[in-house]
């Protein structure tokens, strides 16, 4: 049966004019969404999704930014075997307000009553002000969303990681904490088939709120040894916050030193541990000097440096060095 030219001239039209359609809607929601009238937005709207729904709600839309999350230190804030035994089961109050915040703004936080498990959760940073915040401005059917330029900013993280924050002001650097902990890269900020089409990628940081490894690139380390006195000194070049850095949780860097006779055979060691809690952390650009007197004969010293993170009493060994008189 053969289709009239009549009809297949208006199927053609009807397909031109969904196109046409969908690349004028298109256009909208990424480049002019302030031009959609507010009634229309509130048409679209699901409101339990402005009603603090829990992470895997999120997920539904947010699939890849979930998971990520989900690996973080974040999502186990508030059930963590290191955080009940460091809190004394929860007991300490001063603790409650950045492990389940109810609101991060840019200052600390008050803590929440309801989703405790969740720990840092979907909610806790980007619900403010009874709306749906973002680093751009978004129309989707399910929930609009409010650029709001805070999150490039350092001062975000600052809410909870007060010391820290503060040591990277002192810095003058300008790269911000976003910037090494959360970086970013082109993508769908939504994997739900039909509404991740609606926006174009766009530049998505990094849920996993990335820890940071310490290589030899970031701390010089030099040393010298003599008759009477090895001098050892370590210089933080590149990380813009003391090494390692916490508000209350204890991580460490260990120094083991061991030293050898002409014969190889050990005769002394040392050891050294820089810690924020101990006021002994490694300051930005700031030679920091450790001196150790030698009472026998000594040609050769081996120095292992070890990283203790504040969630686990495990030792990671980072590099060795050996210095020869």
């Amino acid at each position: 049966m053969k289709i009239s030219s009549r009809l297949k001239n208006l199927f053609i039209g009807i397909g031109c004019l969904g196109i046409s359609g969908f690349v004028m809607l298109y256009f909208f929601i990424n480049e002019k969404v302030e031009w959609i009238p507010q009634r229309v937005v509130e048409l679209a709207r699901v409101p339990e999704l402005l009603e603090k729904p829990e992470a895997k709600r999120c997920a539904e839309c947010h699939q890849a930014i979930y998971e990520a999350w989900k690996e973080s230190r974040h999502s186990i804030s508030w059930t963590s075997k290191t955080y009940i035994e460091a809190s004394e089961d929860r007991t300490k109050e001063k603790c409650l307000a950045c492990h389940i915040p109810e609101s991060v703004q840019g200052e600390k936080p008050s803590p929440r009553l309801d989703r405790r498990e969740e720990g840092i959760y979907c909610v806790s940073c980007h619900f403010i002000d009874n709306k749906m915040n973002g680093p751009y401005d978004l129309l989707a059917p399910p929930h609009p969303t409010h650029r709001n330029p805070d999150y490039g900013r350092s001062k975000f993280c600052g809410s909870c990681h007060e010391k820290t924050f503060k040591q990277w002001q002192e810095t003058k650097v300008q790269d911000t904490c976003q910037d090494c902990h959360m970086p970013r890269k082109k993508g769908r900020l939504t994997q739900k088939f039909g509404l991740n089409l609606l926006h174009k990628k766009r530049m998505v940081g990094d849920h996993r709120f990335l820890h940071g490894e310490i290589t030899e690139k970031d701390i010089l380390v030099e040393a010298q040894l003599n008759e009477k006195m090895f001098t050892l000194s370590l210089l933080n070049k590149t990380i813009p916050h003391a090494v390692p850095t916490a508000d209350n949780g204890d991580p460490r860097l260990y120094l083991y030193i061991t030293f050898y006779n002409q014969a190889g055979d050990e005769v002394d060691r040392a050891k050294e541990i820089i810690a924020p809690q101990q006021e002994t952390a490694l300051p930005y650009g700031k030679k920091v000097k450790y001196q150790h007197r030698l009472f026998d004969p000594v040609s050769r010293a081996e120095v292992e440096i070890k990283y203790q993170p504040a969630w686990t009493k495990e030792k990671t060994d980072l590099w060795k060095i050996s210095i020869v008189k």
